[in-house]
């Protein structure tokens, strides 16, 4: 699944991971971004296989290098930061209809050959699909499993005020036609247009992963500032940036990366009009 682009294979044992979903707004995307830029992650691999759909582009990230180099971008590629002791995991690609279990079957097992302490998962949920008690206050929303709470225990909830996502009675992950096969962590796990995420929770309950999943909720639309918004979150917990040093004026301590320029396309030629 996971193919390096170096002379030999790296060694994670004992690291963090850190992927998105591909969900509503692609808010864990575009905090995957942030992440990957502010740190300046090298790439060392990507992922393939029969799930991901193809694509190949101009280089994402360098700020440097913009669109002038050539490197290129592929569908889902793995980034490092040695010091941290950090992967990252940017997904720009659809998967094959179909195909995400086994997406989700092999990803498992790469997490579990690399030796990962922790894996982190960015998401986000329609905010139109949000019951009562989610109507006002913070959008931000977690999860954990139970492998998850038996390093950190409620440390999220004492040290930085989160508040755990909400079950509901009426849905739970997969949707399932009976919840006798739900473990009790995992049942009444609703995340509407989040991806994978509800159901690799459950997946890593079941398989005893330590996994969180940060999430907000959102709408489509400039989703900047919901990435903004998760990716400060994250930071909270893993400490990836200093708040008070140089980037982005608009983003804090967070660049933004060279493909965001084009994010809503060029701006109009004022000599049409």
């Amino acid at each position: 699944m996971f193919h390096s682009i170096g002379d030999k294979s790296p060694n994670w044992n004992g690291w963090k991971l850190v992927l998105p979903a591909v969900s509503i707004g692609n808010v864990g995307q575009l905090a995957m971004d942030l992440v990957i830029t502010t740190l300046s992650m090298k790439k060392v691999g990507y992922l393939h296989h029969e799930s991901l759909q193809a694509l190949c582009g101009n280089d994402a990230l360098n700020s440097n290098s913009g669109i002038t180099e050539g490197n290129l971008t592929i569908g889902t590629e793995v980034f490092e930061q040695a010091d941290k002791r950090l992967v990252c995991v940017q997904q720009r690609v659809l998967f094959v209809k179909g195909k995400q279990a086994a997406f989700r079957r092999d990803l498992l097992e790469w997490i579990k050959t690399c030796g990962f302490t922790s894996v982190t998962v960015l998401t986000s949920s329609a905010s139109h699909e949000r019951i009562d008690c989610q109507l006002t206050g913070n959008p931000f929303r977690y999860l954990t499993t139970p492998s998850f709470d038996k390093l950190l225990g409620d440390s999220f909830e004492k040290t930085f005020d989160w508040t755990r996502l909400e079950r509901r009675k009426d849905n739970w992950s997969g949707n399932h036609g009976n919840q006798s096969d739900i473990t009790d962590e995992a049942s009444g796990v609703f995340i509407p247009g989040g991806g994978l995420a509800a159901k690799l929770f459950r997946e890593c309950c079941e398989r005893d992963v330590a996994l969180a999943v940060l999430l907000v909720f959102c709408s489509e639309g400039d989703n900047i500032p919901d990435a903004l918004n998760l990716v400060q979150y994250l930071n909270q917990w893993l400490k990836l940036a200093e708040e008070n040093s140089a980037g982005n004026a608009k983003g804090g301590p967070w660049k933004y990366p060279a493909s965001w320029s084009l994010l809503f396309g060029r701006e109009v030629d004022p000599t049409l009009y």
